[in-house]
């Protein structure tokens, strides 16, 4: 604890609390203080996050989800509950740079059945989120809407009905400078802070379709 309140964490005691319930003996414990003193995220180091009440598998450099995406991820299940009454069939959900696949995680804990489709064109994100997600997803290497399957491949497309679309939040930077390219530059690639050069590159992508 002593070595984590150094290094600057300002939750040190329950990091401590995380690290040692993580740690299989003392020599692991050792080794994942010393990554967390080095700068690598929480996250990172324990290999999952908490998020919407679930254990999300985090691979090193995939983006890790954010406590304030948890409110998206639940007006996604608010809006997928709304189209599978409205409709009566099962609500068809994409989640667009979906990174670790968090919030699709939160979908499938809360609805069943759901048509759920995620993508992302990392394919490190990929294959984290295929670890989260399993059988019950499809999980797709694609730039945007690139893979969909071809009704679903333009905003406003739809299979069997509605769709929830969303794209990640992390795509904020509106230059190759901005905010979200400085921030945390040796632990989340910058493709999955930014998407493209620019976050409005991937906003305008978005919008037409891919």
């Amino acid at each position: 604890m002593t070595r984590l309140r150094a290094a600057g964490c300002v939750f040190a005691e329950e990091e401590a609390h995380l690290l040692v319930a993580e740690a299989a003996t003392p020599l692991e414990l050792a080794t994942l203080v010393d990554r967390r003193v080095a700068g690598l995220p929480l996250e990172h180091v324990l290999g999952w996050a908490e998020f919407g009440g679930l254990r999300v598998l985090v691979e090193p450099e995939v983006f890790v989800p954010r406590r304030r995406t948890e409110l998206l991820a639940s007006e996604a299940v608010a809006l997928a509950r709304a189209v599978a009454s409205r409709h009566g069939r099962p609500p068809v959900v994409v989640e667009l740079c979906c990174g670790s696949g968090a919030v699709s995680a939160v979908l499938l804990a809360e609805l069943d059945p759901i048509e759920l489709y995620a993508a992302d064109l990392d394919p490190t994100a990929v294959r984290c989120a295929r670890r989260n997600l399993g059988e019950r997803a499809r999980v797709l290497r694609s730039d945007l809407y690139a893979k969909l399957p071809a009704p679903l491949r333009r905003p406003g497309g739809c299979v069997g009905g509605e769709r929830a679309v969303r794209a990640d939040r992390r795509a904020c930077a509106d230059a190759p400078g901005g905010s979200a390219a400085r921030a945390d530059p040796c632990v989340e690639r910058r493709r999955g802070r930014v998407g493209r050069a620019a976050g409005s590159d991937l906003r305008r992508a978005h919008v037409a379709g891919g």
